[in-house]
């Protein structure tokens, strides 16, 4: 389910950020009570032309999607993602909606209902970050996932604040990419594409957020905390410029991995 959900937050980072000429960098830092729920992550983003390079600076925990020695590459005029290992001098490709399904046998054997949930948005006024006025958002989110997992049950109730700095007007926001903007995202649950769909729908036209706080709290049906983590983002450093077309291009020499099944190869 991490999995998933890891999955559904950088395909909306692709979404929201991909536009001409700007770089920034971004640190995203998440804090849990358990083992296993905090590392801390920093990257570098670069957007020109509905293309995008997001390269990975420090990361506290490593896995599939936040990458040592790597990057994420989004070519429009192909609608697909590169995941480039720049230390193997390999890369994968894969489309946006088999990005979507990464999962695969997963989703299978995972089943997900989402019921009894409340979105709810407050507008808090606005507040000034990094030299920016952002309009300052809150949006709350209460509902129970009842998944099964082959045969195991399992009855989850969530309840996630979300506060969301965004500038509404930032130069190059408007040349969104119309890949992006015509395409229905899914994660192949249909339960949860809705929810978020309606969480996308209260959050509005904001605009390009700088900052994020993500309080999550998911409890079992017995009310017992089962996970209450944290999650900070934070945009700095916003640079407008020029890049040539060579640099959303994957090096020359880079051997292409593939996968097999449900085996994955190479960074995977």
């Amino acid at each position: 389910m991490k999995k998933i959900l890891t999955v559904i937050t950088l395909v909306c980072v692709f979404t929201l950020f991909s536009f001409a000429g700007i770089e920034w960098s971004v640190k995203t830092t998440s804090e849990g009570q358990k083992k296993g729920e905090s590392k801390t992550f920093t990257a570098h983003v670069y957007a020109q032309a509905g293309n995008l390079k997001q390269v990975f600076e420090d990361v506290s925990n490593a896995d599939d999607f936040h990458i040592k020695n790597g990057y994420w590459l989004f070519k429009s005029s192909e609608e697909n993602i590169y995941i480039v290992n720049e230390k193997e001098k390999s890369y994968m490709e894969m489309s946006l909606d088999s990005l979507m399904q990464l999962t695969g046998f997963i989703g299978q054997l995972v089943k997900i209902e989402i019921r009894d949930h409340t979105i709810t948005s407050e507008k808090l006024g606005s507040e000034t970050i990094a030299g920016y006025k952002c309009k300052r958002l809150k949006l709350t989110t209460d509902y129970t996932m009842k998944m099964k997992i082959a045969f195991i049950k399992k009855t989850i109730k969530v309840h996630e604040v979300k506060e969301i700095w965004a500038v509404p007007n930032l130069k190059g926001f408007n040349e969104l990419n119309k890949t992006f903007l015509n395409k229905d995202f899914k994660t192949g649950f249909p339960d949860l594409d809705e929810l978020i769909k309606e969480q996308m729908e209260k959050q509005g036209k904001i605009g390009f957020p700088l900052k994020t706080i993500t309080h999550n709290v998911q409890r079992s049906k017995k009310g017992k905390v089962k996970s209450d983590t944290t999650t900070t983002m934070e945009v700095t450093g916003i640079k407008f410029t020029n890049f040539p077309k060579s640099f959303f291009e994957i090096p020359e020499g880079y051997q292409k991995m593939e996968t097999k099944g449900n085996k994955k190869l190479g960074i995977f």
